[in-house]
């Protein structure tokens, strides 16, 4: 087995939580760490025992001894660092979203291409347990004729950087230069690229939506005259066949409950819910269907079933967290892998669709999302 070499770019907030996983895999080593913030990256150096501190990320490019890169800076940042990334000859796993646009997110997929480097990004949803159950029961018929899914987001008042300003969130997840958008790129793509992966990631073919900022922002906040992203956003996306798919995630709002995503199938539907598991509450499943003209619920147990399936089909540990898959598949222990690139690409175009449709007020194609997008990358 082979041990795959890690350094990082980016050692703030996101990077702790990559790092606590990392430390938990028996085959990966973090050798270096980069950040324009010297007395950070030190910090961050010392307190995870990484032995190389960078404050230019193009000198850490050049050592030979490291395998892949993970990118944990903010959204406009990932596209022109990935890409820098798998030119210097390194595997890039970054983090969600993609990119700032849906056009440096096709920038990124297509230098994975031209660089022959494999690009991952961190979407945590579809490896929940819940999500491979929901697609193998789609794919076996389970649902019947599959024509509606909903992909639900709700936060109360959380708005990072502002509702949870510094140090618990930078002030930068909250402005355009550096996020671009808000509360669907944050959390929405968790949600959205778990539905595409569910659904079997179908073809777009056109997409209306809409963005807010309305709930009142307290003036004694820190971050009170930098709110310049969407606290919400709420979107209806068509796809081939027939199949649609409506959007709404939600930083802020003034309601108490939106429900949760589900999928409706002909002959059963699925609800996401939460379960209470072997490690507390977790994602969990509810198949909703009839039988004879008469309508049950089945909890599908799904925490539970994944938890204890660990011990029949060992490789199943690749399946339940992104970072151990991506590392397993580095490392040799598994010859396939999922497309995280593709499908967060197709992420970033119903994304995209809403906020294009957003501000042009009207419904947009997928060909209009591709030839209207623009980059938003920040230079290096």
């Amino acid at each position: 087995m082979k041990e795959v070499r890690v350094a990082f770019i980016g050692t703030g907030v996101i990077s702790k939580q990559h790092m606590e996983r990392y430390s938990k895999l028996p085959n990966v080593k973090v050798v270096a760490g980069c950040d324009l913030d010297k007395t950070r990256v030190e910090a961050w150096c010392q307190e995870w025992g990484v032995e190389h501190a960078y404050t230019d990320y193009r000198e850490m490019l050049k050592r030979e001894d490291i395998d892949a890169v993970d990118v944990c800076l903010h959204n406009n940042l990932h596209a022109p660092m990935a890409i820098e990334v798998m030119k210097a000859g390194k595997h890039c796993y970054c983090e969600k979203p993609m990119a700032g646009s849906y056009a440096d997110a096709r920038a990124m997929y297509e230098a994975s291409k031209e660089f022959g480097k494999e690009l991952s990004i961190h979407l945590d949803f579809m490896f929940f347990p819940q999500s491979r159950v929901a697609r193998k029961m789609i794919e076996a018929g389970e649902l019947g004729h599959v024509y509606h899914a909903r992909s639900v987001g709700y936060r109360r008042k959380m708005r990072p950087g502002l509702d949870i300003p510094p140090p618990a969130f930078s002030t930068d997840f909250i402005r355009q230069k550096s996020a671009q958008h808000g509360a669907l790129y944050d959390m929405g793509v968790y949600r959205i690229s778990q539905m595409l992966y569910i659904l079997g990631v179908p073809e777009l073919e056109r997409v209306s939506g809409s963005v807010y900022q309305e709930v009142p922002i307290n003036p004694a906040l820190p971050g009170a005259n930098m709110m310049e992203v969407e606290e919400m956003g709420v979107g209806f996306a068509k796809y081939k066949d027939g199949l649609t798919l409506d959007i709404i995630e939600t930083w802020a709002i003034n309601m108490d409950d939106l429900g949760t995503s589900f999928v409706a199938g002909s002959q059963g539907g699925l609800r996401f819910t939460q379960d209470h598991g072997p490690s507390g509450s977790q994602p969990g499943l509810k198949f909703i269907g009839e039988r004879d003209y008469k309508t049950f619920e089945t909890n599908l147990e799904v925490a539970n079933n994944a938890f204890f399936g660990q011990f029949a089909d060992p490789t199943e540990r690749f399946y339940t967290d992104d970072q151990a898959h991506w590392i397993a598949y580095l490392s040799g222990e598994m010859p396939e892998r999922y497309d995280t690139a593709w499908l967060a690409l197709q992420t970033m175009k119903v994304s995209e669709g809403i906020f294009l449709s957003s501000k042009l007020g009207r419904e947009v194609t997928a060909d209009e999302i591709e030839s209207l997008s623009e980059s938003s990358a920040f230079p290096l």
